[in-house]
């Protein structure tokens, strides 16, 4: 609901054809309101049930108005909107109590309060509060979107709008005790002045309330130009009210029906506009709006509608899973508008190769699906694959260029490869990625062989592999810096698998080369990088510049690795390593892990805590572990700078914890001023996070500095 209210705020250009709609529709009201007022004094038969009907139906309308209302203020934050919810509050709470005033409504030839007068000074209560309500609503809309005000709408004014309400309420109390001794009607229902200078003064502020309408509505917005419509409906009323001097005469009659027009107004927009953005919406919900294929959310929901059917009618449902070879560079090259335009031609091809009754969705960026429904046999499913491989491999033109491009298509069926629309799917995406990684420009049937996960980690396993073979790892570092942010005191080295040129994230790879035990080969490998880098480091850096090199407890293990450190290369350079270690049940539990600490720790290098304060951690063992830094987890860190409850806290304690240990401390992953700040009040002696710099060669290190 909030979304379509929304649309309100939204500027709207007016067709021709609205302007003519608009005009007619002026034109025709004021006829009508031209014909009350000439016709007003003409005496009609009295129906009292009329002003109870009207008062009723009114309060209906004005209390789902209010409730549309507020809603949407809630939504946007407007103040504007919350002024108008209040004021139809008002009414609908004025118009309710409108029968406990009016003489036979409940009780026969009685009221249950008020004086004759009552029920007329609730009439001119509303009368009043309508046209201020809205005029102050529309000012507050307008000067919001003209000051760029931030939307924003608290609790506080929320409930002082409705201490408004109840003010305007208890004034209205007052006056129907007030109004009677000024005499509105006399004894035969003949409007005498008070009630003239009444209505006189309810038009003057529909009048107030038509112009700052009209003046705010310059914005274009349809809540504007609603209330602008308002404003004009509620001046042509009350001038009819005004012309009605007697009870049950024609313009009483008609000033009862105009009202009911004026503040039917505003719910027949809400609800018109719900209906248009709902339809929006929906069309936004089940076509991809850039290609015009299903969306992913329509496309789905057709699969699982299919397979219901299949399983109904025994009939096969084939779902075949496209991505595009090489789109990314398509668009890193000639720029998203190229792009967009070949996703638009490979929808268009698409669907010139499959049926009416199939379905072509995009399931997101490069990637779409054909859902066949009813095939006959498998080699009717493939034949489909070629065909739109064939139609995928047709150059594109798109203005002045000419683009190829191929596509992988993983193809699953139900049944047998699955019973369930999610199992189709990800069957299906599964035998496209075994397609991809084929070469691509190929399709690829689902079978028993290509695992849920096991075509990815045997793909992943045997590239790492050739990357050992050939070496493809490199040494990227992070720097250590004073607290101060200023000078660098070490820095940290980092492994890079670089694949098709491309350096790889460790996190990427790291976690998987540790269950595979590949990682020692990739510890090795990084320590060698570390020794040829070693010497330009110290040559550039402080005589106290040192280097850290992460060891997993699999490395640690590893008598080979370790004797790499203690008698290869890098041991000429120990007393500026610093090996990180990430204390662990695993590390206690590794006899061979912890022999071979103490060896790099005689040969002269320190040990450092990684990931202090984020898992295991036993008090004993780390001054067992005897280490020179400790270095303090990032989770902790933010907690601090994020002024969370107890991030200063822990933060302390654990700086207490290197203070009881005798060793220096960093503080990882600082990102931000405030976790800067922090650490530093604190005595934390080195930080090291993305705030200062990220992981890079040696050469942009040292370029930096000559630079």
């Amino acid at each position: 609901m909030a979304q379509a209210l929304f649309s309100l705020d939204a500027p709207r250009r007016l067709t021709t054809g609205s302007k003519v709609w608009y005009s007619a529709a002026i034109v025709v009201y004021f006829t009508v309101v031209a014909l009350a007022v000439a016709f007003s004094g003409t005496a009609l038969p009295k129906v009292p049930a009329v002003a109870l009907a009207h008062a009723l139906i009114g309060a209906y309308v004005s209390a789902v108005t209010a409730l549309l209302v507020f809603s949407h203020a809630r939504a946007t934050g407007r103040r504007g909107y919350l002024w108008i919810a209040m004021t139809f509050l008002y009414m609908a709470v004025v118009l309710v109590a409108f029968p406990l005033f009016f003489q036979g409504a409940l009780v026969p030839g009685e009221r249950i309060l008020g004086n004759s007068e009552s029920a007329f000074s609730l009439y001119y209560a509303w009368h009043v509060a309508f046209p201020v309500g809205l005029t102050v609503a529309a000012w507050l809309l307008y000067s919001d979107r003209r000051s760029h005000r931030r939307p924003s709408l608290t609790g506080v004014q929320v409930w002082r709008g409705l201490l408004i309400v109840v003010v305007a309420l208890v004034a209205t109390w007052l006056l129907t005790a007030a109004l009677p001794q000024l005499s509105v009607l006399d004894e035969n229902g003949v409007k005498l002045r008070t009630g003239v200078a009444l209505d006189a003064v309810a038009v003057a502020l529909a009048m107030v309330f038509f112009g700052v309408a009209v003046f705010t509505a310059r914005t274009g917005s349809v809540i504007g130009r609603w209330l602008a419509g308002m404003a004009l409906l509620a001046l042509g009323e009350s001038v009819v009210s005004l012309s009605a001097l007697t009870r049950y005469s024609m313009g009483w009659y008609f000033s009862r029906l105009l009202w009911l027009v004026v503040v039917s107004a505003l719910l027949v927009a809400l609800i018109w506009n719900l209906s248009r953005v709902d339809r929006a919406n929906t069309q936004l919900a089940t076509v991809d709006s850039l290609t015009g294929a299903d969306s992913r959310l329509e496309f789905l929901s057709n699969v699982h509608r299919e397979i219901a059917r299949a399983h109904t009618t025994g009939s096969q449902v084939a779902m075949l899973w496209i991505d595009l070879d090489g789109f990314k560079g398509i668009n890193d090259q000639m720029g998203h508008q190229y792009g967009d335009e070949v996703l638009r031609h490979v929808v268009d091809r698409l669907g010139q190769q499959v049926r009416l009754s199939d379905h072509v969705g995009r399931l997101g960026g490069d990637e779409f699906g054909v859902l066949m429904c009813d095939y006959e046999a498998r080699d009717q499913v493939h034949s489909v694959a070629r065909r739109l491989l064939a139609a995928m491999r047709e150059p594109i033109r798109v203005g002045d260029a000419v683009v190829q491009v191929t596509a992988a298509i993983g193809i699953a069926t139900a049944p047998p490869d699955a019973t369930t629309a999610e199992e189709l799917l990800r069957s299906a995406d599964l035998a496209m990625y075994a397609a991809k990684q084929s070469g691509g420009d190929s399709f690829q049937h689902f079978t028993a062989t290509i695992g849920t996960e096991a075509v990815a980690k045997a793909s992943l396993r045997q590239a790492l592999a050739e990357a050992l073979r050939t070496g493809d790892f490199v040494a990227h570092y992070q720097p250590i810096y004073e607290a101060d942010g200023m000078r660098l005191a070490a820095v940290e080295a980092l492994v890079r698998w670089v694949r098709d040129g491309e350096p790889v994230a460790a996190g990427e790879f790291v976690p998987f080369a540790e269950t595979t035990g590949q990682i020692v080969g990739i510890g090795r490998i990084l320590i060698e990088r570390v020794a040829q880098d070693m010497p330009r480091w110290i040559a550039e850096q402080d005589k106290d510049f040192f280097v850290c090199l992460n060891l997993s407890v699999k490395e640690l293990s590893d008598r080979y690795l370790v004797d790499l450190m203690v008698t290869g290369p890098l041991s000429q350079f120990a007393r500026r390593i610093m090996v990180e270690v990430t204390e662990s049940l695993e590390l206690q539990e590794s006899p061979e892990a912890g022999a071979n600490l103490e060896r790099l720790r005689d040969a002269g290098m320190r040990i450092a805590i990684d990931d202090f304060g984020a898992g295991f951690s036993n008090f004993t063992r780390l001054e067992q572990l005897q280490p020179a830094l400790l270095k303090i987890d990032r989770a902790l860190v933010r907690r601090a700078g994020s002024e969370i409850e107890g991030g200063v806290a822990f933060l302390t304690a654990a700086t207490s914890v290197a203070a009881s240990l005798n060793c220096d401390v960093v503080a990882e992953g600082v990102q931000t001023q405030g976790e800067a700040q922090v650490v530093k009040l604190l005595g934390v002696r080195y930080v090291q996070g993305f705030r200062y710099a990220r992981p890079a060669p040696i050469e942009e290190w040292l370029d930096s500095v000559h630079a």
